[in-house]
C-alpha cells in the first residue's frame, strides 16, 4: 500500500484525502490578507495551503530571458525576436509614427533593437540588474534601471509609452500604480499587452495560475485593465488596437491621452 507521511499525518490509499487549499497570489503580497486566507483554509477544514509570491527583480537574469523551458524555443535573442515579432516594429512605427518611445520592461532591449532597425529610437526602464549588459551596443546606453513605478522619468516625456508582457509578472495592485505611472510619462498613446485571466465571472477576477511561465503571477480581467487607463484620463483606440494587433492574439491594449499632443 503506498503511504506518505506530512506532520505526523499518514496519507494512503485507504486513508481521508489530505486537502491543500490552493491561495496562489490572492494575498498580493499583503502578509494580514494572507493570514486571513490562511485562516479561513482552516475553518475549512484543508490540512494545508498553497500560496505563490512574486518574485524579485533578480530572478530576471540571463538564464530567464534564454533558458531552454521557454516554450518553442521563444528565447530572447535578436534572431529568434525578429523571427518572431515579424512586421511588428513597422507596425508600431506606422501606426503611432512616434518621435519619443519608452519601453516600461525593457528587459533586454530587443524591441529597443528592432525598433532601432526601422528608425524608431526608443528609451527602456526594467528593474532587473544586467539588462544594459545583456542588451544590444546599440541600444545598451538608453536603459536605465527602474520600475514600471519610476519617479525619475518627466511627465509627458514621451509619445508613445509601451509596456509588453509585464503586467502578468505583478500584483492588482502594483499594475494600478503601473498604470498610473505610464500614462503619467505619456503626452499621447500608451500601448500594452498581457496575459488575461480567461474565464472571468467579475471584474475583481484575477487567474494566479498560468503555465507559461511560472513567475507569473497575476491574469487579470481584461476590463479591469481598461479601467485603469480610462481613470488616468486615456480613451480607448479599438481602430489602433486592431491594427496593433494584427496576429489577432486578443492582448494589445491602446488608450490616448484625452487632449493629448497630436
Amino acid at each position: 500500500m503506498r503511504q506518505l507521511i506530512i506532520a505526523n499525518r499518514v496519507i494512503s490509499d485507504d486513508s481521508d484525502a489530505y486537502v491543500i487549499a490552493e491561495i496562489g497570489h490572492n494575498h498580493q503580497g499583503s502578509l494580514k490578507t494572507a493570514k486571513e486566507l490562511f485562516q479561513a483554509a482552516a475553518e475549512c477544514g484543508v490540512a494545508a495551503a498553497k500560496l505563490q509570491k512574486r518574485v524579485e527583480a533578480t530572478h530576471y537574469n540571463q538564464e530567464y530571458w534564454t533558458a531552454e523551458w521557454r516554450q518553442a524555443g521563444n528565447v530572447y535573442t535578436i534572431e529568434k525576436r525578429r523571427e518572431i515579432e515579424g512586421r511588428h516594429p513597422l507596425v508600431v512605427k506606422e501606426v503611432f509614427n512616434p518621435t519619443r518611445v519608452l519601453d516600461v520592461g525593457c528587459g533586454p532591449g530587443i524591441l529597443m533593437y528592432l525598433l532601432h532597425e526601422v528608425g524608431v529610437v526608443a528609451d527602456g526602464v526594467d528593474p532587473a540588474p544586467g539588462m544594459r549588459e545583456m542588451a544590444p551596443p546599440e541600444v545598451r546606453d538608453r536603459i536605465v534601471v527602474g520600475g514600471a513605478d519610476t519617479p525619475y522619468i518627466s511627465s509627458n516625456a514621451y509619445d508613445l509609452v509601451i509596456c509588453r508582457e509585464v503586467f502578468e509578472h505583478m500584483t492588482v495592485l502594483e499594475v494600478r500604480e503601473a498604470v498610473r505611472n505610464i500614462c503619467r510619462m505619456s503626452s499621447r498613446f500608451a500601448y500594452a499587452t498581457t496575459r488575461f485571466h480567461q474565464n472571468p465571472h467579475t471584474l475583481l477576477d484575477v487567474s494566479t495560475q498560468d503555465e507559461l511561465d511560472p513567475s507569473h503571477i497575476t491574469m487579470m480581467n481584461k476590463d479591469l485593465l481598461r479601467l485603469f487607463f480610462v481613470l488616468e484620463g486615456f480613451r480607448q483606440r479599438k481602430d489602433l488596437e486592431d491594427k496593433i494587433d494584427w496576429m489577432g492574439k486578443g492582448r494589445v491594449l491602446v488608450y490616448e491621452k484625452v487632449g493629448g499632443k497630436r
